[in-house]
């Protein structure tokens, strides 16, 4: 990729942008991870073809709409790298119970209840609602009705990365494991060419899905070059259970099989060895860290500093909104800053920077989307976030990087692009009906509660 302060791209010579952006300061991520000043990022058919000195970019781009953001910072759109998007409706229910109590004694009899494509498309608009006002332009969602969801989330010029879900317990959306990977399967043909979605294998858990079928999950998934996502070592209770029932832990199953490979999308893992550490980075296994929903359940802490000081690529999610309540990215990147540093007792560790690169470039990695987002860098789409550095919470501006992680940024956002569309701005939502969504989330409120 080019040095972000030249302005060299053969796409931004060949023809005009159709929109720049100047802002206040930006915040690149990559190749180099720092604020810069006096830049301005160019734009055409949803792509950043331009990046550079502002006086050259608009010299260069004399029709192009120019959008000044003179008091805000522009840096990728933050990717969540774990969630079930529809479970907004689900938001605070099963308060201060186990994880074990959660899913069973509250999630899966509401689900149970109440689960169909009516219930998965509002839930999933109200989630999309929240995260692009608050900074996120891509997400990874696993749950029924995939279909959808990732309609829902195109119509609203959302970026998704589609888990359908692998289960063999009877649901409302599949009856056993070979419906929901017929389903799966017809999910991933329909959207292979999306620009928006792509879809990958989302089974459960391994203590949900058998191994043989976790095997021709692993087959199936080179057949079609899709990744697979999946909860994985998420408490100490998980991983006793597998040793008593497989005489191994999960990650040794999951290696019989043929998953623990780079393919794999590990969430979680906050239950693993050292030797388990090191063989994720072996294996290039890919570590998605949800410390929100980890902490509220006490599920256990993911030992994150110890996967990347082993080479293992680490993403931030949010995981649902069932069992965290919020699907702020910023929120959750200060929380991953300050569990690391309070775990190792070492305020050093993943300094600013690094979580901002971490919940930006790291999770688009994570879910193996870095090719087109997670930097701003001349070629990639333009999913880009302006938050306002002058509110007095903000200011001064001392350190950029510490201002968005901690600083209540998601709060401050004011503009969020998704392939160079704005799908929101200052209170307005340019691509959803609010009221709608809000109206319909009142509605289930209703229904779940027996108002």
């Amino acid at each position: 990729m080019p040095d972000p302060s030249s302005d060299s791209s053969s796409r931004e010579a060949a023809e005009g942008a159709d929109l720049i952006v100047s802002p206040r300061l930006l915040l690149p991520v990559a190749p180099r991870n720092e604020a810069l000043e006096g830049m301005s990022v160019a734009i055409r058919g949803g792509a950043i073809v331009g990046l550079g000195a502002r006086r050259e970019i608009l010299a260069r781009h004399p029709a192009a709409h120019h959008l000044e953001l003179g008091h805000q910072a522009l840096m990728p759109g933050l990717v969540n790298a774990h969630g079930h998007l529809a479970m907004t409706l689900l938001r605070g229910l099963g308060e201060s119970e186990s994880l074990d109590e959660w899913l069973n004694n509250t999630i899966w009899p509401l689900e149970a209840r109440w689960m169909d494509e009516d219930f998965v498309r509002d839930g999933t608009r109200l989630a999309v609602a929240e995260m692009v006002a608050t900074g996120t332009t891509t997400a990874s969602d696993m749950y029924y009705f995939p279909e959808t969801a990732a309609l829902a989330c195109r119509d609203a010029g959302f970026r998704l990365q589609a888990a359908f879900p692998l289960i063999e317990i009877p649901n409302a959306y599949s009856a056993d494991f070979d419906e929901c990977l017929t389903k799966g399967l017809a999910l991933h043909d329909r959207f292979r060419d999306d620009d928006l979605v792509t879809t990958c294998f989302g089974p459960h858990s391994a203590y949900t899905v058998e191994p043989e079928r976790l095997r021709r999950v692993a087959v199936l998934a080179d057949e079609i070059d899709a990744d697979v996502h999946i909860h994985l070592h998420e408490t100490a209770d998980e991983v006793a259970g597998a040793l008593r029932s497989q005489g191994g832990t999960w990650i040794r199953i999951l290696d019989e099989v043929g998953l623990f490979t780079e393919r794999l999308q590990a969430v979680h893992m906050t239950a693993v060895s050292n030797d388990e550490i090191d063989l994720v980075s072996e294996r290039g296994v890919r570590v998605v860290h949800c410390p929100h929903s980890n902490m509220k359940l006490a599920s256990g802490i993911c030992p994150v500093t110890k996967f990347l000081a082993a080479g293992a690529t680490v993403g931030i999610g949010t995981d649902g909104a069932a069992s965290n309540n919020a699907l702020d990215m910023f929120v959750e990147a200060r929380l991953a800053a300050l569990l690391a540093k309070s775990a190792n007792a070492d305020p050093t560790v993943l300094p600013a920077a690094d979580i901002v690169a971490m919940a930006t470039l790291g999770s688009a990695r994570a879910i193996g989307l870095d090719d087109r987002i997670g930097s701003i860098e001349v070629g990639k789409r333009a999913d880009l976030v302006a938050v306002d550095l002058d509110h007095p919470a903000m200011q001064p501006v001392n350190d950029p990087h510490a201002a968005l992680v901690h600083s209540n940024a998601g709060a401050r956002v004011t503009h969020t692009f998704i392939d160079g569309q704005c799908v929101y701005e200052s209170g307005t939502w340019k691509t959803l009906d609010i009221a709608e969504v809000l109206a319909r989330a009142r509605e289930w409120r209703a229904r779940l509660n027996g108002d």
